[in-house]
């Protein structure tokens, strides 16, 4: 009897202690942690789902939409959810390499959250993905607001492009998601913090596979934000026509601009790319490709791109010796007779254009007239002046990867060359070859010296009320005799192929030596010359003088231009 009752109170002690603990692994579940253990179901049940924000509109100057934006299929997944064999099977459908979307699940810590692994799928890949929903557990389908280029290639540099954000970017600021696309290049990256818009989250109930119930209604979601409009100073006409007129020439660019408030009216570089190709992620094999393309479409030459200007130097050349007072108008040096000797060697000029004075040089372009100046003035009074105007200096455009190109002083030579640089290094200078490098938006820039007497406007593609310009010291003296120049070479000198009918045109044609091929080919100018409305430079790789083809495209620019604006006045006033 004593035995049993002994097996009794055993039993009943290891029972009442199971008990105990059970009732405090209930407490510890329930109260201690059941707000930890609440999560996690929560997170098996409820999954949040990011909602991004159409991304604001990009508009010309006259309300055109040159960026908008379109709905799309995206495919995503859920780390937690998916196998293997889901795994194979998406890469087949989808067409896209299995490592890529493993990087894809290293950046997203967080396994209960989707991540999207496809964009902008074609109808076929829906269709395929929604017949197979059943086995491919964890695999979500849906439609973004994805970016919308609607002409392509025509403002592709001005523009840049949208892509997937990375794990540093997303690191470095707080207010995206691995679902995310960021502003690549041009307006795009500028003013992103502009276009974007904040996303929203919903809340959505899944079953054990994953698999959509329905939204929480316990849990309000939040909204979207949509991200502001873009309202431009470009001209969608204007860069229109100037893409027809260098249709037949695989590499240039264009500026053109208001030179009294620095409008940018255009901004186009040859070749280029279409940046909706980026909109569903370019694969690494596409990317290298373009991106190591011989013909560098990526690259914005009106910005990046930093040349010798050849001729079209010569005009601030003739400024800085004006404004130092080391001449006049008058000045003349040796006759020009087709060749100048320095020392041992020969400098060419383009024709024999015997004695000439400070004027008839800039309208006829002479090369030995300016070796001439350019050594008497000096390099330090050439350089002072030409900085002071911007060149060697970036023009501060609202946008990014703006270059500053590269204006030689004496200590610049000195560091290159040695102390023993010589005189022929100037000669190089002063007719804008060698050492000088700048880019056609630094130089239709510094141009507007003479466009708007003294003043360069800081130019600008975004629209705003208030302009800000440089200001220079250069004497309004030697600007008014700098144009008695730029009127000639227009009307009966190098540039009378960019004459535009009932309209005076101030300009300098430039021809640039190019060592690996054809002469880059140059012009820039405006009109109307007493009360300037656009001023324009056209640059053309390897096509040969500037005089015979950017010329008259620039002055096929100009005329559309001044027509259609004198058209526009006179139909208001009627």
């Amino acid at each position: 009897m004593d035995k049993n009752l002994k097996k009794f109170k055993l039993l009943r002690n290891i029972i009442a202690v199971a008990f105990i603990l059970i009732i405090l692994s209930i407490i510890k579940l329930q109260i201690i942690e059941g707000k930890k253990y609440y999560r996690l179901s929560d997170r098996n049940r409820i999954r949040q789902k990011h909602i991004p924000a159409p991304r604001g509109k990009i508009f010309d100057r006259t309300g055109i939409e040159i960026a908008n934006t379109r709905p799309g299929f995206y495919v995503s997944v859920i780390q937690t959810s998916i196998d293997e064999n889901t795994l194979k099977k998406l890469t087949h459908i989808l067409n896209i390499d299995e490592k890529t979307i493993k990087e894809k699940f290293k950046i997203q810590k967080n396994p209960f959250m989707s991540v999207k692994i496809a964009h902008d799928i074609s109808y076929k890949q829906l269709s395929t993905i929604e017949e197979n929903m059943d086995i491919l557990k964890g695999v979500e389908v849906g439609v973004e607001p994805l970016r919308n280029y609607p002409y392509g290639e025509l403002f592709c540099h001005l523009l840049g492009y949208m892509g997937e954000i990375t794990h540093a970017e997303m690191e470095n600021n707080g207010n995206y998601s691995i679902n995310d696309y960021i502003g690549r290049m041009g307006l795009e990256e500028y003013y992103e913090n502009h276009l974007k818009g904040i996303g929203g989250i919903e809340y959505i109930e899944v079953d054990a596979f994953g698999r959509e119930v329905g939204k929480i209604a316990e849990k309000r979601p939040t909204p979207f934000i949509y991200g502001k409009h873009l309202y431009t100073t470009i001209d969608f006409a204007l860069t229109e026509s100037v893409a027809v007129y260098l249709e037949n020439y695989e590499k240039a660019a264009c500026v053109a601009l208001n030179p009294q408030n620095g409008e940018i009216l255009v901004l186009y570089s040859k070749p280029g790319f279409d940046p909706n190709l980026f909109v569903h992620g370019l694969q690494k094999k596409e990317w290298q490709i373009l991106n190591n393309a011989p013909d560098a479409p990526l690259y914005n030459r009106a910005i990046m791109s930093c040349y010798p200007c050849g001729s079209t130097f010569k005009p601030f050349v003739a400024l800085a010796a004006l404004d130092s007072k080391m001449i006049t108008k008058e000045k003349s040096f040796t006759p020009c007779r087709g060749k100048y000797r320095l020392g041992r060697r020969i400098f060419k000029c383009w024709k024999t254009h015997g004695k000439l004075n400070l004027i008839d040089a800039i309208v006829y372009s002479c090369d030995i007239y300016f070796y001439q100046l350019g050594s008497f003035i000096g390099i330090d009074t050439m350089y002072s002046r030409t900085n002071k105007v911007g060149f060697g200096k970036k023009t501060l455009i609202d946008l990014p990867n703006e270059k500053s190109g590269s204006l030689p002083n004496r200590q610049w030579f000195e560091k290159q060359y040695g102390k023993n640089w010589t005189e022929g290094h100037i000669f190089n200078l002063s007719i804008g070859q060698g050492d000088l490098l700048v880019t056609p938006l630094q130089l239709a820039c510094a141009f507007t010296i003479f466009a708007n007497n003294g003043e360069i406007p800081i130019p600008h593609v975004k629209k705003r009320e208030k302009h800000d310009y440089h200001l220079t010291t250069i004497s309004k003296e030697a600007i008014e005799i700098v144009k008695q120049g730029l009127k000639g070479v227009v009307s009966f000198g190098t540039g009378t192929l960019a004459r535009v009918e009932n309209f005076e045109v101030c300009g300098k044609t430039g021809t640039v030596q190019n060592p690996h091929g054809e002469d880059h080919s140059l012009f820039v100018g405006y009109a109307p010359s007493d009360n300037p409305q656009i001023l324009v430079f056209v640059f053309v790789e390897n096509a040969g003088h500037g005089a015979t083809v950017a010329a008259p495209i620039a002055g096929k620019i100009m005329k559309i231009y001044l027509f259609r604006e004198s058209t526009e006045h006179h139909a208001k006033k009627t």
